[in-house]
């Protein structure tokens, strides 16, 4: 599976937490954090550890756990974890402030949860109403390459990478002679654990680092890069795949992006069923009036008036 480089710094793996969904809640009781910068607060015994609350609300061990596994690093640093935590405890006390003070109740917010409610529940309908619908066919999907595949090249310069980085400098040497040496396993002689690596494919010089992106475009398919120092860890690369701007894509290429298209279009056309089978339905219990008339709207020029 090939992933995605999202902005210059998305290199780096972005090392930041990505802060929790959850709303916040009250200004006054700040005590329950203090309790835990010094530890975490135990509850009865075989309960998760109660990690931060805030009024009746907490956060437990159990859901920071829950929270690391859902990060793509496999270690996460205690100050990552802390950052998290703290934007839990300060969003819950501006939440908790904020229904103290009455603000659920004001009319911009209510406006807003209504019309967000609405678009929620109509965009669940329509999940509900197309979780049986067929998915594309093998064979539709590459009716729909065969006919349009003019319509599909590379916008920009596109490359294929694999990428190893650690900080470990002598270990990341030796694996480039490995990698030199034709060597397919154990390239990696230190922990597993000290080792990012991966597949990436990289659009166009916007979608990676200024120096990562220096670094592949100069290499040709197969070829391996020289250790990099970047960010505080040292990197190899080796250019997987290298396709120009204006070159055809590939079947293969394009597979994912035809299915989203055809099954858009399935939904796009069981929508308007669902719709005219509504119309007729509520028509019926003389539950919609609905003129479908054109009005026309005479315009009277005052001009003259004003005028004289």
């Amino acid at each position: 599976m090939v992933g995605n480089f999202n902005g210059r710094g998305a290199i780096y793996r972005a090392r930041k937490a990505k802060g929790n969904n959850h709303h916040i809640r009250s200004f006054f009781l700040l005590l329950p954090f203090c309790l835990f910068l010094s530890g975490c607060i135990q509850e009865e015994p075989g309960r998760p550890e109660i990690v931060a609350k805030v009024g009746d609300r907490v956060l437990t061990s159990g859901e920071v756990a829950a929270w690391e596994v859902s990060l793509p690093q496999h270690e996460v640093p205690q100050e990552v974890r802390s950052s998290f935590i703290r934007r839990w405890v300060e969003e819950e006390l501006l939440y908790q402030e904020a229904l103290e003070r009455g603000l659920d109740k004001d009319p911009w917010v209510q406006q807003r949860l209504d019309e967000l409610s609405r678009t929620l529940l109509i965009a669940r309908l329509i999940e509900v109403e197309c979780r049986e619908l067929p998915k594309p066919s093998p064979s539709a999907v590459k009716n729909y390459f065969q006919n349009r595949s003019a319509d599909f090249v590379w916008p920009q310069l596109h490359l294929v990478v694999e990428y190893w980085c650690s900080e470990d400098r002598s270990g990341m040497f030796r694996l480039r002679s490995n990698l030199l040496r034709g060597q397919q396993t154990g390239l990696w002689q230190g922990r597993v654990s000290n080792l990012e690596t991966g597949r990436i494919a990289l659009d166009g010089p916007d979608s990676a680092d200024p120096q990562v992106w220096r670094t592949v475009v100069s290499l040709k398919s197969g070829q391996v890069s020289q250790v990099s120092r970047i960010n505080d860890a040292y990197w190899v690369f080796k250019l997987v795949d290298r396709r120009e701007a204006g070159e055809l894509q590939g079947f293969d290429d394009v597979r994912d992006v035809i299915v989203a298209r055809l099954t858009e279009e399935t939904r796009r056309h069981y929508r308007e069923d669902v719709i005219r089978s509504l119309i007729d339905k509520y028509r019926r219990t003389g539950r919609l009036q609905w003129s479908v008339q054109t009005v026309t709207i005479n315009v009277t020029d005052s001009t003259k008036d004003i005028t004289e």
